[in-house]
């Protein structure tokens, strides 16, 4: 009983309650998205499409914001000529579907879709295939300077993909001239799965010293050496624990360099804790690193979404195993869907929700302006925690000063949204 009551108090104080300031200020910085209208998102002003990254945040496992990143990313490409899609995959897995993209090869996409789907990851959903499916057809429609690619900066996810497009790069015929010290190692540990990953971190880190002093490798391509060299040094990461977050800064960093994006507009959907310009608990996100950044200090945008009353599919490794039998023996669910993580509860509450309820509809996404003139989130704590009733869950910027205005100066409220579909 005493549970129950210490649980009923604390979704109280963590959700809490309505402010009539706020609303009115909503009330007037607000716009239900049409996502079939072609001009949907009259709210950003001039302002925002001046900056060179955006970043949708969200909760992984709801179905509305994959939707909505397919949208964003076509109005941006529409209206500013963006072509680089930022996405929460690795170099090698950004290779396949960039090929995908260009062939409509679909086994491509499959190949690298498995990779989620064997992780039992929420990455491995139909929503989310037939989004880049719908990429895809977007780019046939396009001339050829302004179809989109796919920027993959992630550290390494699955080994296979990533020895896959090893294969593709050193059976070119331009690498027959390199024999650096190493290379039948690299052969052998292409042709098995049993040598521990950071052993083959460790290798690459004396592969990566001993291709370098190459004579010949300087003789080769550039594209060539760059995606040799950097995929080696994402396997040399094996060799000891790095922040993941601070890897995909890197690699970031890197590509932009070898291709030259300096000055390229990049937008991207990711897992909400890789946005908050703030540490918190002590760890620094993506965005907070780009924020940092000299070259794109004051170019980044952060957007968030939340949801209530919406189904979210999480997968069943992380779930009590009591939830996800089935009635076949022996047989247990890949995913459930649940109510669990909308954002009024009743495991993850956000302060200030009830506002954002209260000016918008059932089954709509509606899009609010955090920073405009006068707003009241300014000087607010509001929607800028999320407190859950697990330790080690709460995520609370580290920065006390830091307002929703100014970590995202837009929000998406999403209404009613299906869970995503699982993809078998």
């Amino acid at each position: 009983m005493l549970g129950i009551f210490g649980y009923l108090l604390f979704a109280l104080l963590a959700v809490g309650g309505e402010s009539s300031v706020h609303q009115a200020y909503l009330q007037q910085h607000k716009q239900e998205i049409n996502l079939s209208a072609e001009d949907e998102f009259s709210l950003f002003d001039s302002a925002f499409y001046q900056n060179q990254i955006f970043i949708l945040a969200e909760v992984h496992g709801f179905a509305a914001p994959q939707e909505l990143d397919y949208r964003l990313l076509k109005h941006l490409n529409q209206q500013t000529g963006l072509r680089y899609y930022l996405a929460e995959v690795d170099y090698s897995q950004a290779h396949f579907l960039n090929q995908y993209l260009q062939t409509g090869d679909e086994p491509l996409l499959s190949y690298v879709f498995q990779t989620w789907v064997k992780m039992n990851a929420q990455w491995g959903n139909k929503n989310y295939y037939n989004k880049l499916k719908k990429i895809y057809q977007l780019n046939q429609q396009l001339p050829e300077e302004r179809r989109i690619s796919i920027v993959g900066v992630d550290k390494i996810q699955d080994i296979a993909v990533t020895n896959q497009f090893l294969r593709e790069i050193i059976g070119k015929p331009t690498y027959a001239i390199l024999n650096p010290n190493g290379f039948d190692t690299l052969h052998t540990y292409l042709e098995t799965d049993t040598i521990s990953l950071q052993q083959y971190g460790l290798f690459s880190q004396s592969l990566l010293s001993s291709i370098q002093q190459d004579s010949t490798f300087s003789s080769l391509p550039d594209t060539e050496k760059f995606d040799l060299l950097h995929v080696l040094r994402n396997i040399s990461y094996f060799a000891q624990p790095s922040p993941r977050d601070s890897i995909m800064y890197i690699n970031l960093q890197a590509v932009v360099k070898e291709k030259h994006l300096e000055h390229e507009k990049m937008y991207g959907l990711w897992g909400y804790g890789h946005t908050l310009p703030s540490t918190f608990n002590g760890r620094k996100s993506f965005v907070h690193f780009l924020k940092e950044n000299i070259h794109f200090s004051g170019k980044v945008l952060a957007m968030n979404t939340f949801a209530i009353d919406s189904e979210n599919m999480i997968p069943a490794r992380s779930m009590p195993e009591w939830l996800t039998k089935t009635e076949i023996p022996d047989k247990k669910l890949s995913y459930i869907s649940t109510t669990w993580v909308n954002s009024n509860g009743p495991l993850a509450f956000v302060k200030g929700i009830k506002d954002l309820q209260a000016t918008s509809r059932e089954n709509t996404i509606t899009l609010f302006q955090m920073d405009g003139n006068n707003s009241p989130y300014k000087n607010s704590s509001l929607l800028i925690n999320t407190r859950v009733p697990i330790p080690g869950q709460t995520i609370i910027p580290d920065r006390e000063d830091l307002t929703i205005a100014e970590a995202f100066p837009y929000v998406f409220l999403i209404r009613n949204s299906a869970a995503l579909q699982p993809l078998e």
